[in-house]
């Protein structure tokens, strides 16, 4: 699973604090993370341990900025499972950029109950909503309609590691928030009853760190009060990065929110007070209560000098009142507010927001080429049982297609508008199977897959390659095609390590994977009959003669058969044998040309389809080397059977070999040994992207 997380900034913030700890939670269970924002020392902190970080204008508003943040979200967007937004901005951008598709699906936590007015019509809170308390979730019910199904509830929790240990108390009140409009509150009311407090309690000092647009006028507070008391009472420590090092030294804590979490998960004696609402010291008695708000006291009686001044005085003159608080929220925090906890709400919340993608696969289908036909269906059948069903297929000939099931949905491959139309209603464009990227037969075949997946990055798809190959590139312009083409792709599966060593070569080297080709997952054939004869399946191109299939028949007593998997090009060649009295085939089916190769002792392949139909029934085969893909196989298949022990069951096609009787010690177990590895490397690959 690979999530993509979102916010304006990174720097010290409950939210941010929030972010940190849950990504860190989330790389330690295996799953990649990819942070986009402003930076800040979070986005370092989190570098370190392993998330990739990219900065992005997220924190300005200004029309280049925004610009530029949506390329690089939409950028990183196309490689994520899961979309997991912070903030309002954020969610709104990546909302924006998906448009009207459903995928990838988008997570937002709510933090706060942001008002209706005067951005509440352009608020988004995902395809599911994390909220960070029971009142969050009754507020987006209430005023954003969302419905209860659709919100997770998730609790702002805290590393033991750093919020635990050793105390060293000291008579020291600690306040902690962003000096912030609407969050200060708290900050200016400690001010208020300091001169109370510190001439009764003169050894005691106020501790208040944090920093934002309220500071200044803060500090110039704090220095007319110290003046007043005649000595440094209260202490401005500003924005700090090692405040479980300071709460260590605390004996009060006065605050809300996260910050009033981790105080508690300290065991020091709280005091819930802030901008909305006052909830006392907490206790056994109000803990469930005051955990309603995210220990905001929202919905609770407003904050008031006298309130927070007896409660500070009731803890400094009964410490072992003080004591038992303590370690009553201790306990509790550190049981109910594991990292862990909050990673596995978010995990529950992607899973129940995953939906599988919209698929399009485009190769060369359509064409009456059983070895691409067999491809299409073996792609179709695998991402159905990976419960993708929303499939469509762009092919020559869609009428005429019977080989799929109904519920797939088939477009003209040669029809502009079909090819649109098919582009746009998915969320990743596939290229399946063959040689695609190649001008091999013709310039315009390369032309018009590069334009394909052109178009789908221009209409924001994710574009990816299964069982693809490389064939023959020919000329600087092909080159260049062929590198603009792979520089697009979001992910390449490549059949063999040739084709894997090419895509490297030749693109940004990233998200590429060995899948080999698809026809592997087709159902293996077996006989106990005697095999009496043996196939050829040709090409257009196939330099072995009638004389040699004659020749091979007289020295092995064996029958021959030659096999045509693309009747359109192999007919005209195909008349050579016929003519030598040599029975030809023209099967219509994996099954058809399986059940036709498992009695056969072995095959001579100028196709690499008729080599994998070969291996599939058991039957060794000697494959001809004039096409690089077959060479790849062969190469492919060898070094797998050295590194299996396996004994060779495909071997380079020279007819000494063959009268030499080359294929003989080839076992059903030497077959099993290297499909069941193949399918493996399949499926590997196909979990890792859908």
């Amino acid at each position: 699973m690979k999530i993509l997380m979102l916010t304006d900034k990174m720097e010290l913030g409950g939210a941010e604090t929030h972010i940190f700890t849950l990504t860190e939670s989330l790389l330690r269970s295996g799953i990649e993370v990819t942070l986009v924002s402003a930076g800040g020392i979070y986005a370092d902190k989190l570098e370190k341990l392993g998330a990739r970080c990219v900065n992005a204008p997220l924190d300005r508003r200004d029309a280049k900025s925004f610009l530029r943040a949506k390329a690089m979200v939409s950028d990183e967007m196309m490689r994520a499972d899961i979309i997991h937004a912070h903030t309002r901005f954020t969610s709104f951008l990546a909302h924006y950029i998906r448009g009207e598709r459903k995928s990838p699906p988008i997570i937002v936590t709510a933090h706060l109950n942001f008002p209706l007015f005067p951005f509440g019509p352009f608020a988004f809170y995902g395809d599911r909503t994390l909220a960070v308390s029971s009142d969050i979730k009754d507020y987006l019910m209430k005023y954003y309609k969302i419905p209860e199904e659709r919100i997770t509830v998730t609790k702002n929790c805290v590393d033991a590691k750093l919020f635990g240990g050793e105390r060293r108390e000291k008579k020291l009140i600690v306040h902690t928030s962003r000096i912030d409009t609407g969050r200060s509150k708290c900050a200016f009311m400690l001010l208020d009853i300091a001169k109370d407090l510190l001439e009764k309690h003169p050894d005691y000092r106020i501790l208040i760190l944090g920093d934002g647009n309220m500071y200044k006028k803060l500090r110039a507070a704090v220095e007319r009060v110290n003046s007043f008391l005649g000595f440094k009472g209260i202490i401005l420590g500003g924005a700090r990065d090692d405040v479980p090092e300071l709460l260590r030294y605390a004996s009060v804590f006065v605050g809300v929110s996260r910050a009033a979490i981790e105080a508690m998960a300290f065991g020091i004696s709280t005091v819930i007070a802030g901008d909305e609402g006052y909830g006392g010291i907490i206790s056994s008695e109000n803990f469930r209560a005051l955990e309603e708000s995210n220990f905001c006291a929202r919905n609770m009686p407003r904050l008031t000098r006298d309130k927070l001044l007896r409660d500070i005085e009731y803890l400094i003159e009964n410490p072992q009142q003080k004591r038992i608080t303590g370690e009553f929220c201790k306990a509790t925090v550190t049981r109910e507010y594991t990292p862990m906890h909050m990673a596995e709400d978010a995990i529950r919340a992607y899973k129940k927001a995953m939906r599988p993608p919209s698929v399009c696969l485009m190769g060369f289908f359509g064409y009456s080429n059983l070895g691409d036909e067999e491809t299409l269906k073996s792609a179709v059948s695998a991402l159905q049982k990976l419960g993708i069903n929303d499939i469509s297929v762009l092919l020559r000939e869609k009428k005429q297609c019977t080989i799929l099931p109904k519920n797939v949905k088939l477009y003209d491959r040669m029809n502009p508008y079909e090819i649109a139309s098919a582009i746009n209603g998915c969320d990743i464009f596939v290229l399946c199977g063959g040689n695609l990227l190649q001008n091999e037969t013709s310039l315009r075949s390369l032309l018009y897959y590069e334009e394909a997946i052109r178009y789908a990055k221009r209409a924001g798809r994710a574009v990816y390659m299964l069982s693809s190959g490389i064939g023959d590139i020919r000329g600087p312009l092909a080159k260049i095609l062929l590198k603009r083409s792979l520089y697009a792709c979001d992910y390449m599966g490549m059949r063999t390590a040739e084709d894997l060593r090419h895509a490297r070569l030749n693109s940004k080297g990233t998200n590429i994977r060995l899948m080999p080709d698809l026809c592997f997952l087709l159902p293996e054939v077996t006989s106990e009959l005697p095999r009496l004869s043996f196939a050829l399946i040709l090409s257009k191109n196939t330099k072995i003669s009638p004389a040699e299939i004659i020749r091979i028949s007289g020295a092995r007593g064996l029958i021959p058969y030659v096999i045509m998997l693309y009747p359109p090009e192999d007919f005209a060649v195909a008349e050579r044998f016929r003519r030598a009295n040599i029975k030809c085939y023209t099967p219509t089916s994996a099954t058809a040309i399986t059940k036709i190769l498992s009695g056969c002792a072995f095959s001579l392949s100028d196709r690499l389809h008729g080599a994998i139909f070969s291996i599939i029934s058991h039957t060794p085969t000697y494959i001809t080397e004039d096409s690089c893909k077959n060479r790849a196989l062969l190469g492919e298949i060898r070094k797998r059977q050295k590194a299996l022990g396996a004994s060779n069951i495909i071997h380079p096609y020279s007819m000494r070999d063959v009268l030499q009787k080359k294929e003989v010690g080839a076992h059903d177990s030497d077959f099993r040994i290297i499909i069941n590895d193949i399918k493996e490397d399949i499926k590997l690959s196909l979990n890792e992207i859908f």
